[in-house]
C-alpha cells in the first residue's frame, strides 16, 4: 500500500476493492491499532452499500485473533446491518434507466455528462467488476442492480432524452467499455482503476 497505509478509510476502501481478503484485513488491523473501529466500520458500510456482505462473513474467520475483539465485530456487524437497512430503503427507488438517477453522482464520474448518458442508457458493452462496484458506491444501490441494469437487453434510450441533430445517432449501438472509458473526460486515476479487474 501506499500513502494512505494511515488513513483507516483508505485503507477500507482499498482492501474492500480489491475482494476483502482476510488476509489483507488481517494486516490492516495489525497496523491501524487505534483507527481499527474507523477501518472495520468504512469496511462495514462498504459492504452494505454493495449489497454483498462478502467483506462482513470474512471478519468471522479473523474474529479469534487478538487484533480484534468480539466487541469489535458485533460493532462492525451492527454498523453492517443499520447501512443495509438504509441502502435498501434508499436503493429500491432509484431507476438506473433515467438520466436524473446518474446526475445525482455526475462527479464521481468526471462531470462528463455524454459518459453519463452512456452508462444509463446502457451504450457500452459490460462494464469490468471493479467498475460496477465503483457504480453501486457512487449511486448508493446494491451492486446486483447496476449488474441487472447492464445485463438489461431492452430496446436503449432515455425516455424523454431525444438527439436534436439531422442524423439521429443509433441508440441500440453498443460501444466497447474500455473505448468509452478511454474517450471519456475523467482523471487518469479513474480511467485506470475502472479498466482494472
Amino acid at each position: 500500500m501506499t500513502a494512505s497505509t494511515t488513513d483507516p478509510r483508505a485503507m477500507a476502501d482499498a482492501i474492500f476493492e480489491a475482494g476483502s481478503r482476510p488476509e489483507d484485513v488481517r494486516d490492516a488491523l495489525a497496523r491501524l491499532g487505534a483507527g481499527a473501529p474507523e477501518f472495520l466500520g468504512r469496511l462495514a458500510a462498504r459492504a452494505a452499500a454493495s449489497g454483498e456482505p462478502h467483506a462482513i462473513e470474512r471478519l468471522d474467520g479473523i474474529a479469534g485473533e487478538e487484533t480484534m475483539t468480539s466487541a469489535l465485530l458485533g460493532r462492525v456487524q451492527a454498523d453492517y446491518e443499520v447501512q443495509k437497512a438504509a441502502n435498501s430503503a434508499s436503493t429500491k427507488a432509484k431507476d438506473l434507466g433515467n438520466l436524473p438517477a446518474w446526475m445525482s453522482a455526475q462527479a464521481a464520474f468526471g462531470n462528463d455528462v455524454t459518459f453519463i448518458i452512456k452508462l444509463a442508457q446502457r451504450s457500452v458493452s459490460p462494464p469490468t467488476g471493479r467498475f460496477l462496484r465503483y457504480v453501486a458506491d457512487s449511486l448508493g444501490v446494491a451492486i446486483g442492480q447496476v449488474r441487472q441494469h447492464f445485463a438489461d437487453t431492452s430496446p436503449r434510450g432515455l425516455a424523454g432524452v431525444e438527439a436534436k441533430s439531422s442524423g439521429k445517432p443509433d441508440v441500440n449501438r453498443v460501444e466497447d467499455f474500455a473505448v468509452a472509458v478511454g474517450r471519456a473526460d475523467v482523471p487518469e486515476e479513474l480511467r485506470a482503476r475502472w479498466l482494472s479487474e
